[in-house]
């Protein structure tokens, strides 16, 4: 009766403490907020990203609002090595709607250029760190 018992007790422990975490998870995600790149100024030439992206803190399950004219701009997720050389070719993902959100689930730093013409190597590119 006693073993019956433990394992009962053993049985709610792991019950309340899984729940627990769902409930974490969604206020976490809840508490989510969604950052403008560029603030008013949106995604476009002449802009200082690097400076914004310093200034700027993104969390996981943050999301990044990036608007811009669809006709004159996108937005490319890119490898580091890619975001530094400037390359276009080989995107993890394009957005090209001029209003996209991109929503980060993990820390880490992520590597986003514009792929039109020679618009990345003018500076319409952002590396930004998202972090707890």
């Amino acid at each position: 009766m006693d073993r019956s018992r433990n394992q009962s007790r053993s049985c709610i422990a792991a019950s309340t403490l899984v729940m627990l975490l769902c409930v974490a998870l969604v206020i976490q995600s809840a508490a989510a907020v969604t950052v403008t790149v560029g603030g008013s100024s949106g995604w476009t030439l002449g802009y200082n990203y690097k400076s914004w992206a310093s200034a700027t803190r993104v969390k996981p399950w943050d999301s990044l609002f990036f608007k811009y004219d669809p006709r004159l701009h996108n937005v490319l997720l890119v490898s580091k090595a890619d975001f530094d050389a400037c390359r276009t070719r080989a995107p993890w993902a394009k957005y090209s709607s001029g209003k996209d959100y991109v929503k980060f689930t993990k820390s880490g730093t992520y590597y986003l250029i514009c792929g039109v013409a020679r618009h990345c190597a003018a500076g319409v590119k952002v590396a930004v760190t998202v972090k707890w």
